[in-house]
């Protein structure tokens, strides 16, 4: 089964002009080959996605719940600009949470649509990674002081008022609750957030003049069968808040005023004194709202504040900003939306799809530039229309020549459906490993892609010109598998596991079946494994957490000997080598140091390799001018040559990593040997041993530098094949670019192997599968 790429060599959907990978069989069903890269990123579940093209490429825009929107690659993998987020409320510092994206092309130019848990939608774009706009709610469009405007309501909770001829803003007020009609006269109140008692303000409308301000609150009582609201009248009493004091009042009732809350009128001060002593508490009201000698509003305490008075009856008939207020209206029979832009341009944008522009969408342009004010009617949102994609009501319109649909299910699995019978077309899509929220398609090199948007923090890419079957069910380990190694048992290429189950098994390479009994009673897991022949018998080498070896016969499953205790406090890595006819292994350990074993006398030879200054993590086996040499790697963040014979280092150590040295393998490329090393600063670099020099630049962007790393050689070249998460990658050394298709795993790949033939065995969880290089 062959993996389903095309395109440019680097490039996972992409078909390479040299060899692709191709399944030769696999222990379980066989890897989905419709499973491509997955865009690893986000840091919380990814709730929506969208697909769209940015100067010729396809590219998915995500939206998560760690409150970001990213733009991904799909060709690469990578993202294209940094993530960008919503507003952050400045009274709790919290940032807006992702509820849907959504993509279009206005006028030739790809944005994207994020809308946010404080209902904001902002406009993207997505060629440059930067705000192009924020979704306003139309509220209506009215006549103030002889001018045309349109009044908005943003995301935050400030009106608007724009001039419908100029464009420009007029003025802007924060935290609008209603509007209403007061004398004759247009206003807006607003309710200040940061306020604890959310104080009531109100507003001109047309001029922006502040008409009242808000009186604290003394007492509220129940008296004669009305609430009263007892207010401290203000030293610099303006004149329109009430009657002055009559003759015959004393000089303490002046000093207080009372409200009725039923109608907003004041009431006559004679009753301050028994609205001061008497009645009963109706606790709770802080502040009262007074506009020319009628109160229109009341703050409570912990709750929205209530309008009162003539402001009561405006309320109910739909005062309140955010019930008017609509994300679309329609104009000449279109839908549309307004946004405004940083430097306050304010843009009209027709969402609605049809015939000729699927998924497109214009500007119509900026208000005022026309010199004509258009109405805004409100009307019904449409099916169909971009709105509803970008409000998480529906993926949209798809394109009615795509034969196959999806559809997400219950069981968390994403179902590849025949448009016209409805039928599943292969199995489910599976990979992720929580809840699939939101698929998206695109069109990759002319093949239909789906990403998937999942609740494991990661979106993952399919291929859909194939349909997959799982083929046959093989019995193999029950844990994650920890090693693998190659030999060659009764004449015939086989592959060696051991695996966390605590068993080690044999498999034939050229068919998967399993090759005897599996050794079982291993102690402990095996992190390092290699074979070798002693006395005419092939012979497994295991190391786990301790420091001794342990030896056993493969196909019989018997331990041969005693464990060999290498004093290393921990071996780490294991490579074989030939020294002298007899072969031996060579450690690498936790003590800084390397040893050489005879597997034959199970005893050191020579003194330990020293001269790292830290673990030595990585060890590899090579031939240099006729002399076996090995290659080490160290968290002291070096490469070290060592003649196997001498035991001496050959040269100064190779530098260039600049953090700890994961992994090396060795090779020939031209002719010439060659190490592979692989660090935690994200790089792989190549040496040539001959020169104790680096060729050629590193291979950069590694984002998983703990990875395994393998060398195969198949043909006239080696290609290094390097564990990347849930995906092996393969690299031309020589050429010092891709070599092949990506090859996308279930789970991270947790050991590599090279097998003859080119072939090159991977293990991922508790399964294993060998690829080879597609002939030709």
């Amino acid at each position: 089964m062959s993996e389903t790429s095309t395109g440019a060599p680097d490039d996972v959907n992409a078909q390479p002009d040299d060899a692709r990978w191709t399944v030769q069989w696999a222990d379980g069903p066989v890897p989905d080959q419709r499973r491509l890269r997955p865009l690893i990123g986000h840091g919380g579940p990814v709730r929506a996605v969208a697909t769209a093209i940015v100067d010729g490429r396809p590219v998915a825009v995500s939206g998560s719940r760690d409150k970001t929107v990213r733009v991904w690659d799909l060709a690469t993998g990578g993202q294209l600009h940094d993530p960008v987020t919503g507003r952050t409320d400045p009274v709790s510092s919290m940032t807006a949470e992702v509820l849907s994206v959504a993509t279009a092309v206005a006028d030739g130019r790809a944005v994207a649509f994020s809308l946010h848990g404080d209902d904001a939608v902002l406009v993207w774009d997505l060629a440059t990674g930067r705000a192009a706009g924020e979704f306003v709610r139309l509220v209506e469009s009215a006549v103030l002081e002889g001018r045309r405007v349109l009044l908005t309501l943003g995301a935050d909770g400030t009106l608007y008022v724009g001039d419908l001829l100029t464009g420009r803003r007029v003025t802007a007020f924060p935290s609008a609750a209603g509007l209403a009609l007061l004398d004759g006269r247009r206003v807006v109140l607003t309710v200040d957030d940061i306020d604890v008692d959310r104080t009531v303000r109100v507003w001109d409308l047309g001029t922006g003049d502040q008409l009242a301000r808000s009186l604290e609150v003394v007492r509220t009582v129940e008296l004669d069968g009305r609430v009263l609201a007892v207010t401290a009248r203000e030293p610099d009493r303006e004149p329109d808040q009430g009657p002055a004091r009559k003759p015959d009042q004393g000089p303490g009732q002046e000093e207080h005023r009372l409200w009725d809350l039923a109608t907003g009128e004041p009431v006559e001060v004679p009753s301050a004194d028994a609205a001061l002593s008497g009645g009963a508490d109706r606790p709770g009201v802080t502040t009262v709202t007074v506009v020319h000698g009628r109160a229109v509003a009341v703050g409570l305490d912990g709750e929205e504040p209530r309008f009162i008075g003539p402001l009561a009856l405006a309320r109910q008939n739909g005062a309140l900003v955010r019930a008017r207020a609509r994300e679309t209206a329609v104009l000449d029979g279109r839908t549309v939306a307004l946004t405004v832009e940083a430097d306050g341009t304010q843009r009209i944008w027709d969402l609605t799809d049809d015939g000729q522009r699927v998924n497109g969408m214009r500007v119509i342009g900026a208000l005022g530039a026309s010199g004509t004010a258009p109405a805004f009617p409100p009307g019904p949102e449409q099916d169909g229309d971009l709105w509803h994609r970008i409000s998480g009501r529906g993926n949209g319109p798809s394109d009615s020549g795509d034969p196959v649909l999806l559809t997400v299910e219950q069981d968390d699995t994403v179902v590849v459906r025949d448009r016209a019978t409805g039928k599943p077309v292969g199995p489910p899509l599976t990979g992720h490993t929580g809840k699939v929220w939101d698929v998206a398609t695109t069109v990759v090199d002319g093949r239909p892609v789906a990403v998937t948007a999942g609740a494991d923090h990661t979106l993952r890419t399919w291929d859909l010109t194939h349909t997959h079957g799982s083929g046959p069910a093989r019995t193999g380990h029950t844990g994650t598998v920890s090693a693998i190694t190659t030999a060659v048992v009764g004449g015939s290429p086989v592959v060696v596991t051991a695996a966390a189950d605590r068993t080690l098994r044999v498999w034939d390479l050229a068919t998967g079946q399993q090759v005897g009994d599996p050794v079982t009673g291993l102690e402990g897991e095996v992190t390092a494994m290699v074979t070798s022949e002693v006395d005419g018998r092939p012979v497994v080498v295991t190391a786990g957490s301790g420091d001794t070896l342990h030896l056993l016969d493969p196909v019989g499953g018997e331990h041969l000997g005693e464990p060999v205790a290498t004093h290393h406090g921990r071996v780490l890595a294991l490579a074989g080598a030939t020294l002298a006819g007899r072969p031996v292994v060579v450690t690498a350990g936790a003590d800084r140091t390397a040893a050489i074993w005879d597997l034959a006398t199970r005893r050191p030879v020579g003194e330990p390799l020293t001269g790292h200054t830290s673990r030595v993590t990585a060890v590899a086996t090579a031939e240099l001018a006729g002399r076996p040499v090995a290659v080490t790697g160290s968290w002291d963040k070096t490469v070290r040559l060592w003649d196997l014979t001498t035991g001496l280092p050959i040269g100064e150590p190779l530098t260039g990593h600049t953090d700890w040295v994961t992994a090396v393998a060795t090779t020939l490329v031209e002719g010439r040997p060659v190490a592979v090393s692989r660090s935690r600063d994200k790089t792989v670099r190549l040496w040539d041993l001959a020169t104790m020099r680096e060729t050629g630049a590193p291979l950069t962007g590694q984002t998983d530098p703990n990875g395994p790393v393998a060398v195969t050689v198949g043909g006239a070249r080696p290609v290094v094949a390097i564990g990347q998460g849930q995906a092996v990658r393969f690299w031309d050394p020589a050429a010092g670019g891709g070599a092949g298709n990506e090859y996308a795993l279930p789970l991270p790949a947790g050991a590599l192997a090279s097998a003859p033939g080119g072939r090159l065995v991977v293990a991922f969880g508790p399964e294993l599968t060998v690829l080879c290089p597609a002939a030709g």
